[in-house]
């Protein structure tokens, strides 16, 4: 069928994570030594490089450290997760589940776009069993540039499921972020009002159509299989 479709996580496919940033916060304390607030940056739509990079930044961390333990940083991080995860209540967003299901019966393929951790971001989506939908993904472990991670999961579509030059993509996400990522990837950016941000914020950083959630399973499902035809 030739089309991808990538959906961001927290607030888009499930309710925000505190446990996500409860390790990310406990670790940058153990790794570099340093408590931390979260409060000190607008972490909103960052990857998880990213937030810890300015967090510290705020702090007058210098680069060169920042850095050199940021491997540290990250390696432990999941390993904080799988026990906190254990006892969060991990939140589905409404008309999730339909939505992917019904998606994956049409023959799209289906991918993460997120600035998570790959093993935090699959530890949450088996946590509500959805996990086996994603088949590839660009994770905060990958780059700390969310277009990147984007281009890594095409790349990654294009390596492993053979997915060509004749096909459309698509990114759900409910960030700012995510629609400056898609536009500079080159692939069709679809905003989704269920987190912080509005639908001006969305369309001002390239959305390039705007719903208010996931639960119009056939709305979206005829979108995207409208978009690919000739």
């Amino acid at each position: 069928m030739g089309i991808l479709a990538f959906f961001d996580i927290d607030n888009t496919l499930i309710q925000s994570s505190s446990g996500h940033m409860e390790a990310l916060l406990q670790s940058i304390a153990d790794v570099y030594g340093l408590t931390v607030r979260l409060d000190v940056i607008n972490h909103h739509g960052m990857t998880d490089q990213e937030i810890i990079t300015r967090i510290l930044e705020k702090y007058e961390i210098d680069e060169t450290t920042i850095s050199a333990r940021l491997p540290e940083c990250m390696a432990s991080m999941p390993r904080k997760y799988a026990r906190i995860v254990k006892s969060e209540k991990i939140v589905m967003m409404n008309g999730v589940f339909d939505l992917i299901s019904t998606l994956e019966q049409h023959g799209v393929l289906l991918g993460l776009v997120t600035g998570n951790l790959e093993k935090i971001a699959r530890a949450k989506l088996k946590k509500i069993g959805i996990d086996r939908f994603f088949k590839i993904g660009g994770f905060g472990s990958d780059h700390i540039s969310r277009t990147n991670l984007v281009k890594i999961a095409i790349q990654r579509a294009e390596a492993r499921f053979n997915f060509g030059s004749h096909r459309r993509v698509f990114h759900f996400g409910d960030a700012p972020q995510d629609m400056k990522a898609g536009r500079e990837a080159g692939i069709v950016p679809i905003g989704v009002t269920s987190g912080l941000f509005t639908a001006d914020q969305l369309t001002s950083a390239g959305a390039e159509k705007i719903i208010p959630d996931l639960k119009d399973t056939e709305g979206i499902v005829q979108m995207l299989l409208k978009a690919n035809l000739p």
